[in-house]
């Protein structure tokens, strides 16, 4: 049974180097099991070894693999990223706007190492997420109202020596048991035929059913369907800053 991860995992420790200063604190994620569900942090909290004290070795059976001095400690994600796994508001307010990047930017580097945890957000958040994957590839992006576009969620424009080219995409982000079926497909080429765009793509936290699949593997040249593993492998080429994302070469 996979379970969504719930936590970020930090190594504390406490401890003063002269006998007159406040203990200091530091926080150090913890990379060697940087996420946790529920189930698996209460158990590495039950089988822990030792007791938790400053400069002192606590043994878990998933996190500080490596011995390190300090114990284990849990931030929940809801916590750490508000801004993904709340409601958004209607607007961004401008002053929000160098923060909200930042979290990104720190986000992208999270989710390459655990992108199961593209299945806990908040579905608006998660258009925003692909919104800024192509940005970051140099599209110019506009992400439709929450309200919906006719199914689109966002258009993604790019301009060379051969032309404009228009993107239309639409954002499943489904459990791992939920596929998408062959009618948002037929949905989605419908979109792309009515704004005669170049492609159309659809991108989920999921996997797509046999009749999907089977609907758009004759229209490669109209429709792509990007499926976890590939948008996994976007977050890694992005965090790598490999060249270009391989859903505009299918």
């Amino acid at each position: 049974m996979t379970r969504l991860a719930l936590f970020e995992v930090y190594l504390y420790d406490c401890f003063s180097t002269l006998s007159d200063e406040p203990p200091r604190e530091f926080f150090e994620q913890d990379f060697t099991c940087p996420y946790l569900c529920r189930v698996h942090a209460n158990e590495n909290e039950w089988r822990a070894q030792s007791e938790r004290v400053p400069r002192g070795y606590v043994r878990y059976p998933f996190t500080n693999q490596n011995g390190a001095r300090g114990y284990t400690k849990y931030a929940p994600l809801s916590k750490v990223f508000p801004q993904l796994f709340s409601e958004p508001s209607s607007q961004l307010e401008p002053s929000l706007q160098g923060i909200y990047t930042a979290v990104n930017d720190d986000l992208i580097r999270h989710l390459a190492a655990n992108p199961q945890l593209l299945r806990a957000v908040h579905p608006r958040r998660f258009e925003e997420l692909i919104a800024e994957l192509f940005e970051r590839r140099g599209f110019t992006v506009s992400l439709t109202p929450a309200t919906r576009d006719g199914g689109v969620d966002l258009y993604a424009l790019t301009r060379d020596d051969l032309g404009s080219h228009l993107y239309i995409v639409e954002c499943k982000r489904y459990a791992a048991n939920r596929k998408v079926g062959v009618e948002a497909v037929r949905g989605l080429y419908a979109m792309t035929e009515v704004k005669n765009a170049t492609k159309g793509l659809l991108v989920t936290t999921s996997y797509f059913s046999k009749e999907a699949v089977a609907f758009a593997l004759p229209l490669e040249y109209r429709l792509s369907l990007q499926d976890f593993d590939d948008l996994s492998a976007w977050l890694l080429a992005l965090q790598n800053r490999s060249s270009g994302l391989t859903i505009l070469t299918s």
